[in-house]
């Protein structure tokens, strides 16, 4: 069962940073590229476990599909501010601090996996739609639960501040499910809470 289509977009402040056809189409503006210029660095948050968008490879190195934007943007903003040698400060970042970090000006803009609805959008400035996703479910091959309504009474683990962890809190009072909600810190955390407790099932998306 998908309970709807959400729109997936990298996060930014004071930022226009929609991607088109492998380039830029607008560039970070106003107040953000001035105070990149001025520092002198640019900062960006990612995520540590949110594949394939944002994780650690084997190195401990940041790749993932959102990552590659990001090196995308990061290349423009240095031409942008004819600046080459423009220094690139990565700094981890999690569900539940992204927004608020982004408002403080502790980075300039988020690599992950950030859904863009109308609550976030009073929040922080979005770049165009980079994909589309939908909500899903994981659990045990061969199990009992098939779809949404079998989740009634049970355990779900979902990531904590993430648009799938409000639609789970939703269903679970509107339908009166009875099932007990574990909030995990990030992606990785829930995966690794499904897999010591088998009889828990993921809610991602």
């Amino acid at each position: 069962m998908q309970l709807r289509k959400l729109t997936t977009t990298m996060l930014v402040m004071g930022l226009s940073a929609a991607l088109r056809t492998q380039k830029m189409a607008r560039l970070p503006a106003g107040s953000t590229l001035d105070k990149i210029a001025k520092n002198g660095v640019i900062v960006v948050g990612h995520r540590e476990s949110s594949v394939p968008f944002s994780y650690y490879d084997n190195q401990q190195k940041v790749v993932g599909y959102s990552q590659d934007y990001s090196n995308a943007i990061v290349e423009a903003v240095k031409k942008k501010l004819n600046k080459p040698d423009l220094q690139v400060k990565l700094i981890p970042i999690t569900s539940q601090n992204r927004i608020p970090l982004l408002q403080n000006g502790t980075f300039d803009f988020e690599c992950g996996s950030t859904t863009n609805n109308l609550e976030r959008q009073k929040q922080a400035a979005f770049s165009d739609t980079i994909f589309v996703v939908g909500t899903r479910l994981l659990t045990k091959k061969g199990g009992d639960i098939k779809d949404f309504p079998d989740l009634k009474g049970k355990a779900v683990v979902v990531t904590s501040g993430t648009t799938s962890e409000i639609l789970l809190h939703k269903l679970n009072e509107e339908q009166k499910m009875g099932m007990r909600i574990i909030s995990a810190k990030d992606h990785g955390d829930s995966f690794r809470t499904l897999e010591k407790r088998s009889r828990r099932r993921l809610y991602d998306g």
